[in-house]
């Protein structure tokens, strides 16, 4: 049974149920998992975007609130003037105000400078009379500019409970006096909590030296101790010091946004708190909502795996039948086209892989013949009865001239061309190798024409190890010679240069002799004709050849290419790959 499942592993159709699933079921999680995080980041957006929504209400509310409470002030010192000093005048335009105003302000009254008052609320209206609490109240206000308004810290009134009193001085019946608004902070509260209602946020307004003016609601991460918010036993005073208006505080365990704007006038700080409890039960909503999206998806996934499975295989099994019979070495398997899909395609390609591959091992087998026969012309043309005759007959005439020091190296050069040119024409040679071959061929041409064929080389030293085709190079320092110079009749610079050019090595031989026609250079690399003249069939012979051995060798993209203009000079170049020294270090051994 272990062998039957092993088996069944590593059959296609089951390789292919097991790609498909996973690839449909890894799509579906990850649309999935990229849908959950955007609609997550959209819903924290959203929610982040109404808190800041309802902060920038409610200070906007607060804004609108503290400029009533100016106007409120500006409206006494006005009234003050038409009241002239009569201070039941002013009991009964108090009175008015409070009753005007008693939702957002708890009293309105004056404050005298034996710090007795006289009130607009009916309580303070009767008990009025001096107490000490209502001393910085009194000093508050003129220690400022004269008419600008004062703002109290929050504390806790007899008659108002915990408040915050705006003052301003006032000059009234020829007494220093100070106008004195308690604001309703439990009306405030209310506000607060009809503005958030429907959140989960909770706002609070703090002054700047932390003390709570209207607290958040007491389900929050924090408490209220002595009028002071505390979380984790830490005071609101850190909150208030943060640099960012936006942040996240642990609170109790629990990570709480923070965010906060501030009322200038007043110097308060407007806090909204969010615990993200609504946000988590979203989250939660919607993580149970991908769960069933993504067991309907595997569901899916496993029947389009098998589909797709069961379409693909027996096409593959029925190719795979015919390519176990090519493996077995019949190359004239053909696969009849039944189908118009890939699979039909896939027929076509097969069939066609199996023309060419049967078409180039006819060409290799050409190829092969061909290099054969172009070695064997080589070797004929280096080793021929004319070089041998005239390089004895140059030896002769050294040593009838009596210039026996020149026997040794002259023999020497002939051996050397002589070993080099007999070696197996399919091995490499280093470039090096080849220009010695050349240094020796002209030294017994100089010897045998009496005249002087300089040989000028313009080759970077690290190209001396490129691996060429051997005997590459002498047949055409030969035509140099013998066509170009006119057989010796005038002597001439021969120059070789190397270079490196678009992944290629540019060997580029240059004459100055005679040149030749362009009817002539179109001619030189085409295939042999066995009628012409002798001197110019063995003169394509060797170029003709040279190309050939190099495409053979490298590719048809590679070989010779000649330029030449009518005494003006000749230049062959030399095509081959640009080896590295790896390639280089390989060819060697």
């Amino acid at each position: 049974m272990p062998g039957r499942a092993r088996r069944l592993f590593h059959t296609i159709s089951f390789r292919l149920f097991l790609v498909c699933f996973i690839f449909v079921l890894s799509s579906e999680v990850i649309v999935s998992a990229l849908s959950y995080r955007y609609i997550k980041n959209e819903i924290s957006s959203s929610q982040l975007e109404r808190a800041k929504q309802l902060l920038l209400k409610e200070q906007q509310y607060m804004d609108l609130y503290v400029a009533l409470i100016h106007n409120t002030m500006a409206l006494l010192s006005s009234s003050s003037e038409t009241w002239r000093g009569d201070m039941s005048a002013a009991q009964t335009g108090l009175e008015g105000v409070y009753r005007t105003h008693s939702e957002m302000l708890t009293d309105v009254y004056f404050i005298r400078e034996d710090l007795s008052i006289v009130g607009g609320n009916p309580v303070t209206k009767v008990l009025n009379d001096p107490l000490p609490a209502r001393e910085e109240l009194y000093w508050s206000a003129y220690s400022n500019a004269y008419g600008s308004i004062s703002v109290s810290r929050p504390y806790p009134s007899f008659f108002s409970g915990w408040t915050v009193t705006f003052t301003k001085a006032l000059t009234f019946a020829g007494e220093p006096m100070v106008i004195a608004l308690d604001l309703n902070l439990t009306a405030l509260q209310e506000r607060m909590d009809r503005i958030s209602h429907g959140s989960n946020l909770q706002l609070a307004i703090l002054d700047d030296q932390g003390h709570v003016i209207v607290e958040p609601s007491a389900s929050g991460p924090f408490r209220v101790k002595d009028h002071r918010l505390l979380f984790d036993e830490r005071d609101s005073l850190e909150l208030i010091h943060q640099k960012d208006d936006v942040f996240r505080e642990p609170m109790n365990g629990i990570p709480v946004t923070v965010m906060k704007g501030f009322i200038p006038s007043t110097k308060w700080i407007v806090f909204a708190f969010s615990d993200n409890t609504s946000l988590k039960n979203s989250l939660q909503r919607l993580e149970s909502f991908f769960f069933g999206i993504l067991a309907v998806g595997i569901l899916l996934s496993m029947v389009t795996a098998a589909i797709v499975a069961r379409m693909i295989r027996r096409p593959v099994y029925a190719l795979i039948r015919k390519m176990s019979q090519v493996r077995q070495g019949d190359l004239n398997v053909t696969i009849p086209k039944i189908r118009s899909d890939e699979f039909g395609e896939l027929t076509d390609t097969f069939n066609t892989m199996l023309g060419r591959i049967r078409t180039l091992l006819d060409h290799v087998n050409l190829s092969e013949r061909r290099k054969k026969e172009l070695e064997i012309q080589v070797l004929q043309s280096q080793i021929n009865p004319h070089f041998l005759y005239n390089t004895l007959g140059s030896i002769s005439n050294v040593v009838e001239a009596g210039r026996y020091e020149e026997v040794d190296n002259l023999i020497g050069a002939l051996i050397a061309i002589l070993e080099y040119g007999i070696t197996d024409f399919s091995d490499r040679a280093s470039l090096s190798e080849e220009l010695r071959n050349v240094r020796d061929y002209l030294h017994i041409q100089n010897i045998r024409y009496d005249s002087v064929f300089e040989l000028i080389e313009e080759i970077d030293p690290d190209m001396l190890s490129h691996p060429v085709l051997r005997m590459a190079l002498q047949p055409i320092v030969e035509n140099s010679i013998f066509h170009g110079y006119s057989g010796g009749r005038f002597a001439g610079a021969i120059r070789m240069t190397a270079v490196r050019m678009e992944g290629q090595l540019l060997i580029e031989v240059t004459d100055d002799g005679v040149g030749m026609s362009a009817e002539k250079v179109s001619a030189l690399l085409l295939p042999i004709q066995e009628n012409g003249d002798e001197a110019g069939r063995r003169k394509r012979i060797g170029l003709y050849n040279i190309h050939q051995r190099i495409q053979l060798n490298y590719g048809e993209c590679y070989g010779l290419s000649v330029w030449s203009e009518e005494n003006r000079g000749t230049r062959v170049t030399l095509r081959f790959p640009d080896l590295g020294a790896g390639e280089r270090s390989s060819l060697a051994t």
